[in-house]
């Protein structure tokens, strides 16, 4: 049975603490619960990942070391105006403040952590390794010429257990350091963790740094399923198997090294229909944008609204040259004419009205 590794523990920080090396500073928002390390500037700004509160100052749990790792922002948010154009404009009546000028001048530079673990694995596994390989046979088949066979080739796997041990050690595995981490990365895409440089703390200025709310104890189990995930190809190639199943491990996890690794990224928002804030992410690495993009309802209705007016106007046209028609017969023409077009009008009011809503129920599973 594998041993309970010892795992680093966190620490307080105070308000007044500065940090790894820069002039940093607990904060955190009373609406979402997050915490940030941020200059004196940022306290008392919004939050930029719910934009609902401002920061306030208070302790922080977390490592005192300094990350490993920094993927600088390969953007500015001026570069990103043209993706945002693109991003904006496929949203057909949308609201007066989803606009790419108030995208931008609210964009807030964050940094998001993840776990880099380094660790030995030591210990005993098995499992099924599978092998590739082609069987022949031939197929008959009858047609205008008569009967004919050619020949299949189907590819096939030949499962064998496989017992062994292992020992190797494995640098730098990711693991999740945040409890929104895997909506954070729906919505920023993937991230080139090799681009990453060593940590600089001048790379901070300006930008919010998420602090962990996955500590190692809550966050050992994710690492130790990378590291078997890991460990279980090294047995597959060390087989030399294509495949593996059913892989078991009984390992002890020693010299465990945790150390962070910081993501850029923008974040920005726009206020939909009933004033609530609806957050964009912007990845500052690749550039792509993600998030909930809502139509509005009200200017649907608006525009519904006013279509159906036409109609009205329209209809009473119709109604005016039908009571023309009955002293001056080639008026009725016009009168059933003008009907025909006020019915279409007035059918024509549903797609703005419907419209929103089918859309938006298409982004709930951005929301």
């Amino acid at each position: 049975m594998s041993k309970t590794p010892v795992l680093p523990q966190s620490q307080v920080i105070e308000e007044t603490a500065s940090i790894w090396g820069a002039a940093l500073h607990p904060a955190g928002c009373p609406a979402c619960q997050r915490v940030y390390l941020v200059e004196d500037a940022r306290i008392g700004q919004r939050c930029p990942l719910c934009a609902r509160e401002k920061l306030q100052t208070q302790p922080a749990l977390l490592r005192p070391e300094a990350p490993e790792l920094l993927a600088p922002f390969r953007y500015q948010p001026g570069d990103l105006r043209a993706r945002l154009d693109k991003f904006v404009s496929e949203v057909w009546l949308r609201s007066d403040d989803f606009q790419t000028d108030r995208l931008l001048q609210r964009a807030a530079p964050v940094y998001w952590p993840a776990w880099l673990v380094d660790g030995d694995v030591v210990g005993d596994w098995q499992a099924e390794a599978g092998f590739d390989y082609q069987v022949k046979s031939s197929q008959e088949s009858y047609g205008a010429g008569g009967w004919s066979t050619r020949e299949v080739v189907e590819g096939r796997i030949r499962w064998e257990p496989r017992t062994g041990q292992i020992k190797r050690r494995y640098d730098n595995v990711a693991a999740p350091a945040l409890s929104e981490q895997k909506h954070l990365s729906k919505r920023t895409g993937r991230y080139q963790f090799e681009q990453a440089g060593s940590y600089q703390p001048d790379q901070l200025r300006g930008a919010f740094l998420l602090v962990p709310d996955l500590p190692p104890e809550s966050a050992w189990p994710l690492a130790q399923a990378q590291l078997d995930e890991a460990a279980a190809d090294e047995c597959r190639q060390a087989a030399g198997a294509q495949h593996i199943r059913n892989f078991s491990l009984r390992a002890d996890y020693q010299s465990l090294n945790w150390t962070q690794q910081l993501l850029p990224l923008y974040v920005t928002w726009y206020s939909d229909d009933e004033g609530t804030p609806r957050i964009l992410y912007l990845n500052g690495q690749s550039g792509a944008i993600g998030g909930t993009r809502l139509a509005s309802q009200k200017k649907g209705w608006k525009l519904a609204g006013m279509i159906l007016v036409v109609a009205a106007v329209t209809l009473l046209a119709a109604l005016f040259f039908a009571v023309v028609g009955a002293l001056f017969p080639p008026g009725m023409i016009f009168a059933g004419l003008l009907a025909l077009a006020a019915m279409l009008i007035a059918c024509a009011a549903i797609v703005p009205a419907a419209w929103p809503w089918q859309w938006n129920r298409g982004q709930t599973g951005e929301s």
